[in-house]
């Protein structure tokens, strides 16, 4: 029984070491690449989240700007702002309770697109689109004008960069810019870009002005 015994085999403490170091490093393995794919996924997901919803926040600020006669502050065109109230002939084309206020809100390259049916941004908490890099998105462009050039656009009111009561009987415009970035980081960023007309306003302005 004695020699039986002295026979049998078995593992040494440094051989259960190793191989308990091997199995961690492989495991270890394993599991960031398992943590790499979910993040991956969740990522994606995050991505294609934010697309859809600045797609159908920008169609529905479409259908809004089609319906408006005129914005809040035509006079400020040609220059980016955050916040954008429409007035409708429901209201007799003036501020009333069926203006609608698009607007911005953060900072730090992450701003957050709000909708409220308001004259002013004061109290937005439906949250129609997020992740927008900058927060100036809006341009107003009259009726019956047009941009000296294709980098006019958004650089003021002298008549170097736009020029009104040009004739052309054109309606005016509301320009939107979004562009949708995760994080800075990224450089797949997705670009939303539309002109679009408010249908009920007017095509040239009385009295010569400029904006209306």
């Amino acid at each position: 029984m004695t020699g039986r015994l002295g026979d049998d085999q078995g593992y040494t403490l440094i051989e259960l070491l190793v191989v308990m170091a091997l199995l961690s490093v492989v495991v270890g393995g394993i599991v960031t690449l398992f943590a790499s794919g979910l993040n991956s996924e969740a990522d994606q997901n995050r991505r294609f989240q934010a697309q859809q919803d600045g797609r159908l926040a920008l169609d529905k600020l479409r259908r809004e700007v089609h319906s408006a006669c005129t914005i809040s502050t035509p006079n400020t065109y040609n220059t980016a702002f955050a916040s954008a109230t429409l007035y409708f002939p429901s209201d007799n084309c003036a501020s009333g309770s069926h203006s609608v206020t698009w607007c911005t809100t953060g900072s730090s390259g992450r701003f957050a697109l709000y909708r409220i049916v308001s004259t002013s941004c004061a109290g937005g908490t439906v949250k129609v689109a997020d992740y927008l890099t900058s927060g100036t998105i809006f341009t107003y462009l009259p009726p019956s004008s047009h941009l000296v050039t294709s980098t006019s656009l958004g650089q003021g009111t002298a008549s170097t960069a736009i020029v009104t009561q040009d004739l052309a009987s054109t309606l005016p415009r509301l320009h939107v810019d979004m562009n949708l970035r995760l994080r800075a980081g990224l450089v797949d960023g997705y670009r939303l870009v539309d002109d679009i007309a408010l249908r009920n306003g007017p095509r040239a302005c009385p009295g010569g002005t400029a904006s209306c």
